[in-house]
């Protein structure tokens, strides 16, 4: 099934409340990158915490490749900038500082196995088990993007300690993909939420990572920025959950 007909049925997926969604119950978010938490489930997360309904915030990477040619942005205040900008973020949506985990890898380079990749298991999985969540929220493994990927292959082996966990998976770069591009011999399965009543609060997430958004780091020719047609699946009434399997 190409992209264009995938994420044409994932847009009409099922509407579900955030109750039907996560039974009211504690989850963790993980997001591979400082941003992808606001992007593909910052409306989720703000619902929640409306609710008074736990969330715990785990980020995989550092978010130090997005300028890695600036000379007035070098790696290490790049990443406390974006580090930074994730807990304004959070902030905004209703996360506790205390329900904030950085695993702290290095951007491109998320493990997919071996040692450092047992190690970032063990953390998730604590912070499963310290806060009884019943659920986790990662980006879609055909996300274009080693870290997506490799944030996915995390989620499973933290499943795989913890069985009982539910997996739901956000798209977040897969909206870009080419339309004729290959991406499931499946339908896609899983649900939609309305988050229009919280719409005000995602944006001031997303914005948060300024960054990311803006030209505040202009010395990069090889930098990122996001713009707005990068930003339009984010934008909208709606955010969609695909069940992921074992």
């Amino acid at each position: 099934m190409n992209a264009k007909h995938y994420f044409e049925l994932v847009g009409g997926l099922p509407v579900v409340s955030l109750q039907q969604l996560t039974g009211g119950r504690p989850f963790v978010v993980l997001s591979p990158h400082p941003d992808d938490e606001s992007l593909g489930a910052g409306g989720l997360i703000a619902l929640a915490r409306r609710e008074q309904q736990q969330v715990s915030v785990v980020t995989v990477t550092d978010g130090s490749g997005s300028h890695p040619h600036s000379l007035s942005y070098p790696r290490e205040r790049l990443i406390a900038t974006r580090k930074a900008e994730l807990a304004d973020a959070l902030r905004i949506l209703g996360v506790a500082f205390e329900w904030a985990h950085h695993l702290g890898l290095r951007d491109t380079a998320a493990p997919t196995g071996g040692p450092a990749f047992d190690r970032a298991v063990a953390s998730v999985s604590d912070v499963v088990e310290a806060t009884g969540a019943a659920a986790l929220f990662v980006t879609w493994d055909g996300d274009p993007h080693c870290d997506h990927k490799a944030a996915s292959l995390l989620t499973l082996g933290v499943r795989r300690r913890h069985p009982s966990l539910r997996l739901w998976a956000y798209p977040v770069w897969g909206w870009h993909l080419p339309a004729d591009e290959d991406v499931a011999e499946q339908q896609p399965r899983g649900y939609r939420i309305d988050i229009s009543s919280v719409s005000a609060t995602k944006r001031a997430a997303i914005a948060a990572h300024v960054s990311q958004m803006t030209d505040l780091i202009a010395d990069d020719p090889e930098g990122f920025r996001f713009n707005e047609d990068m930003l339009t699946p984010f934008l909208g009434p709606f955010e969609y959950f695909l069940e992921m399997s074992a």
